[in-house]
């Protein structure tokens, strides 16, 4: 059964178009339109009804495109102990990053309100996990998250309160992990086409501390995007700088930082190491994490160098780093003349990787270790530049691998009954977010605009003359008919002009509107096409066809 009507004689806030500018900015639309409200916490909407409808319906069509693929749909509770989150060590992480929300029960049990469910995912499948048959797991869920942004800012795209559509996936080694993204890449596209994001595309992207390696964006382009990626101009070729590569433009005086960090590897162990680059490019830890395998990857702090080198910092050279991994980026690894600073007697140079005196000569091998940015030259082809461009994240699919499971005790047995960690991986959709990008993306000079199975009902029925008791009677009619094919209504019965009722009707977006009148007789009605504007008589038998999403 579809939806109970909204009547808008009845909706909260009271409908009031006369006082809503068109030409709002899109947050700010929603708001005056009756779809979200402000709350006295900066980053926290309330979903009025219409946006609420709205949200529900996204809601739903990702669920079914995780379920129509084969996903079990779960609720995980946002409220988590602060045991689970100090098993997979990141209780201290989060805390110090300031994003955790946190509260303590009347017991003392420390609690957070979790900005995402790894943790639990994992315990609950820890709990029910006996051996390799029981796998590929592939789970749904769609709850609120919580995280304490900094600057909280966009109205929904950056909340400190919003809903996340999620899933997460479990499997007995990498390659299944792999075909598992792959599952994962193909729903959230399924899902955000079936929402009416048009323009999506995948981006490689750096997937931060929660990702074991790089993770894929799906990104549309929108001015109100928070995100900013690279583009090549000539090939397409785009991405996240963290990730991508790019070949930075001649130097004529070159001079060779090295930057020290801290490894941390899979089985927790740690290991100093060091980075010979260019010192106007910096150094991407994603990358840095790529080429030596490592799970982790932390800037060292510079009073930890002379304990390590004997050097301060800003005075390490590659030939202070003999006894540490040491990698050399592609901008530095074909140099022949470049300059260093020891810190005693500033610049030394016109050295080269042959040697000088004091200095043994090294043999350098190049790896892509730089952050690409705007103006690099394309990786990809001869032609093209990177520029940047602001694009909307409105999902996100991550490589975990057994980042999590491991320190967690998530282990499966094989066949010859050896143990192993589970490999893990998982996206994200923003649901609220999405929604907020939905209507910026296709309104227009008259108000919003919501794809066909995606706005806050199907059909907008404006009913002329509703004060009469004839019209009342025909518009509960033609409501009860239309339900029974399951269109989901929004009935303008207000006693108000004509006019005026066209103006909501437009502001608010709904994707086809009906026109009642007593000037009808001849069981035709004016069907409304919001998107094309067309307006054209119809038979009213033919309107519950337009139900089915296009």
């Amino acid at each position: 059964m579809p939806d109970s009507p909204l009547y808008a004689s009845q909706l909260w806030p009271p409908v009031r178009p006369r006082v809503v500018n068109p030409t709002l900015a899109t947050m700010n639309l929603l708001e005056s339109l009756g779809f979200v409200g402000r709350t006295a916490a900066t980053g926290v909407h309330t979903l009025l009804p219409l946006g609420l409808r709205v949200h529900d319906r996204l809601e739903r069509i990702a669920r079914d495109a995780f379920e129509d693929r084969g996903a079990n749909t779960v609720a995980f509770p946002t409220l988590q102990s602060r045991t689970l989150w100090e098993e997979s060590g990141r209780w201290d992480v989060y805390q110090a990053e300031g994003a955790l929300l946190t509260t303590r029960s009347r017991s003392g049990e420390e609690l957070c309100l979790a900005p995402t469910s790894e943790e639990i995912a994992a315990a609950t499948v820890r709990e029910h996990l006996r051996s390799h048959r029981d796998l590929p797991i592939r789970l749904y869920l769609s709850t609120a998250k919580f995280r304490d942004e900094l600057s909280p800012r966009g109205g929904l795209m950056r909340g400190r309160e919003f809903v996340m559509g999620d899933a997460y996936t479990f499997d007995t080694g990498a390659a299944g992990m792999r075909a598992s993204v792959g599952f994962l890449n193909d729903a959230c596209r399924a899902a955000l086409l079936g929402m009416g994001l048009t323009g999506v595309f995948q981006a490689t992207a750096d997937g931060g501390s929660i990702a074991a390696g790089p993770s894929t964006e799906h990104l549309v382009l929108g001015d109100i995007g928070q995100s900013s990626i690279l583009a090549c101009d000539h090939c397409g070729h785009r991405g996240d700088g963290a990730v991508i590569s790019g070949r930075p433009p001649a130097c004529d005086d070159p001079v060779v930082n090295v930057i020290a960090f801290i490894l941390t590897r899979l089985d927790g162990s740690t290991a100093p190491a060091a980075v010979a680059i260019r010192s106007d490019l910096h150094v991407s830890p994603r990358k840095l994490a790529a080429a030596s395998k490592a799970a982790r990857v932390d800037l060292l702090e510079a009073d930890t160098l002379p304990g390590l080198f004997g050097k301060q910092a800003g005075t390490l050279t590659p030939w202070d780093c003999s006894h540490v991994e040491l990698y050399f980026d592609t901008s530095v690894a074909h140099l022949d003349d470049f300059s260093i600073s020891d810190g005693g007697d500033g610049l030394h140079s016109h050295l080269s990787w042959a040697g000088a005196p004091g200095l043994p000569p090294l043999k350098p091998h190049g790896t892509a270790l730089h952050r690409a940015t705007e103006g690099m030259q394309c990786s990809r082809c001869d032609d093209g530049r990177y520029h940047a461009i602001r694009a909307i994240e409105v999902a996100h699919v991550f490589e975990l691998g057994t980042q999590y499971s491991a320190p967690m005790g998530l282990t499966v047995a094989d066949a010859q009954g050896n143990s192993a960690p589970a490999h893990m991986a998982c996206s994200g959709i923003g649901i609220t977010r999405c929604l907020q990008t939905l209507a910026d993306l296709h309104r227009d000079h008259h108000g919003l605009r919501w794809k066909p199975g995606c706005g806050p009902a199907d059909l907008h029925l404006i009913v002329l003359r509703a004060d009469l008791p004839e019209m009342r009677e025909r518009t509960e009619q033609i409501v009860r008919q239309l339900q029974q094919h399951g269109t989901r209504l929004l009935v303008d019965d207000r006693p108000e002009a004509a006019g005026e009722k066209f103006a909501y009707a437009r502001l608010v977006g709904v994707p086809h509107a009906l026109v009642i009148s007593p000037q009808q007789t001849d069981g035709a009605v004016e069907f409304i096409d919001r998107w094309t504007s067309r307006h054209q008589e119809v038979p009213l038998s033919r309107i519950p066809g337009i139900s089915s999403p296009q």
